[in-house]
């Protein structure tokens, strides 16, 4: 089963309101509709139950603009910070930092939400990257000995690395045009 990087933008208030009821991150990731509890029935279905009162009817704001970057999402994150892991902010965005919603798993474990305020942040720190650094660290030995996930270091290695730099290259104006119009950012893996 492959596991794919996702980026959403929003807007700060749509992030309040996800992480006051993360719930709300399937809806607006998935286009889920969805309330506290589901509609039940009776024996043959002749006495239905209403949902909870506490239904949740709320519908996001700003519906965003989405990218994936495939299965590129922990080579990128290793180019963009020398770790596998955990890294420092703000170029450790795809597996660190920013604000859990909640503990709802939204495919592989729950989505990470980021302030408009953070995404500048990331935005300069990829506007300026150092490009050497960046080639240097496309080293097929070194993401073999990490354990980078997807596993095609023992492939091609100008196909592998030219894999994660184009999805890299996409991400780059993605991000820059999330900072430009002031938009928050939901960072998730399915």
């Amino acid at each position: 089963m492959s596991m794919i990087g996702n980026f959403k933008t929003t807007n700060d208030s749509d992030i309040a309101a996800l992480l006051e009821k993360p719930k709300r991150i399937e809806k607006f990731l998935y286009g889920e509709t969805f309330s506290t509890e589901p509609e039940k029935k009776s024996f043959f279905g002749f006495f239905k139950e209403k949902a909870s009162k506490e239904a949740d009817y709320w519908m996001p704001s700003d519906s965003g603009e989405e990218m994936n970057i495939d299965k590129a999402w922990q080579g990128i994150h290793f180019l963009l910070s020398g770790k596998s892991e955990n890294a420092e902010n703000p170029l450790g965005f795809i597996l660190s930092g920013g604000e859990l919603v909640g503990d709802v798993d939204v495919g592989h474990g729950p989505a990470r939400v980021f302030t408009s305020t953070q995404v500048n942040e990331i935005a300069q720190a990829l506007s300026s990257l150092d490009e050497t650094e960046i080639q240097s660290r496309c080293n097929a030995e070194e993401f073999k000995k990490n354990d980078v996930y997807p596993d095609i270091w023992d492939e091609d290695f100008d196909e592998s690395f030219g894999y994660l730099l184009s999805y890299l290259e996409d991400l780059k104006p993605f991000i820059a045009t999330a900072s430009e119009n002031n938009k928050a950012l939901i960072v998730y893996i399915n």
